[in-house]
């Protein structure tokens, strides 16, 4: 079993660093946007208060608190977003995902995310749809794995379904969360393995928390360059960030995809299943 630190890797890399980083942008951005001169990182350093060591605990609870409110927002939008337009990997790596259009469905919700992560979404138009891009990210596995893994998985939820509470109705994939019976269970019988689940979980929690802060980023720059008249901002400079908010999207949806594989993979040949 894994043993419980008051500071695990998922508070560092999820929480923490995001936050830390978020701060550190925000003030990169500002010392040069308020320099007439060539910036200077040099200068940034020696001149900024906000690095000198004796704020440090104030800084490590700030970053902290903001990684929470970072790793929150990332959930609710570049998260959702995700599985709107493609569904949760559990369903496309079976292929069990229905026909999705993200704009037949609108709502309150989904303009508002729609327009938080416009830079990642306009992306993902570009190269994702029309260059094919998603195919790297969303493809389903091979014939042979997912017969396996759903025969597998079947007989698993058939032995808590009916073993509890004597249904012998027929039980369908697509129509249940079977994916959060698969991840209890491979990580409660498969301890070798604990450890690379955990990973997988704060990668991707980390890449979504800095797709969310790229994107705030673009929203930023965009604000300085159309309110505050900031010379130094070309138009190219909304293409870079663009696409690196875009590329931290696949970044995070691979290992999204990675991490639900791993357990499917275990389910696959876990020899009680039988």
């Amino acid at each position: 079993m894994i043993k419980q630190n008051p500071f695990s890797l998922y508070d560092f890399l999820g929480y923490f660093i995001p936050g830390a980083l978020l701060i550190y942008i925000y003030l990169f951005i500002e010392y040069f946007n308020n320099l007439k001169i060539k910036f200077n990182l040099l200068n940034f350093l020696n001149d900024n208060q906000s690095f000198q060591t004796e704020k440090f605990l104030f800084f490590i609870i700030i970053s902290y608190a903001l990684g929470h409110m970072i790793n929150f927002l990332s959930s609710i939008t570049v998260e959702k977003y995700a599985n709107w337009i493609y569904d949760y990997p559990s369903k496309y790596l079976l292929g069990l995902v229905k026909n999705r259009i993200f704009w037949k469905s609108l709502n309150l919700r989904r303009i508002i995310t729609a327009l938080i992560i416009f830079p990642v979404m306009f992306f993902d138009l570009i190269l994702g749809n029309l260059f094919k891009f998603k195919n790297f990210y969303t493809r389903k596995l091979d014939t042979l794995l997912i017969q396996i893994i759903k025969e597998k998985g079947l007989i698993l939820i058939k032995q808590l379904y009916q073993n509890n509470i004597g249904n012998k109705e027929p039980l369908k994939l697509r129509d249940n969360d079977f994916h959060r019976i698969f991840t209890h269970y491979t990580f409660e019988n498969s301890k070798n393995h604990q450890f690379k689940l955990v990973n997988y979980v704060v990668l991707y929690g980390f890449l979504r928390a800095l797709t969310l802060i790229s994107i705030l980023i673009f929203w930023y720059l965009v604000y300085l360059k159309l309110f505050k008249n900031n010379e130094f901002i070309c138009y190219y400079h909304f293409l870079i960030i663009g696409f690196i908010s875009y590329t931290f999207f696949m970044a995070f949806i691979i290992f999204y995809r990675r991490y639900t594989l791993e357990g499917f993979m275990l389910i696959a040949i876990d020899k009680e299943l039988k």
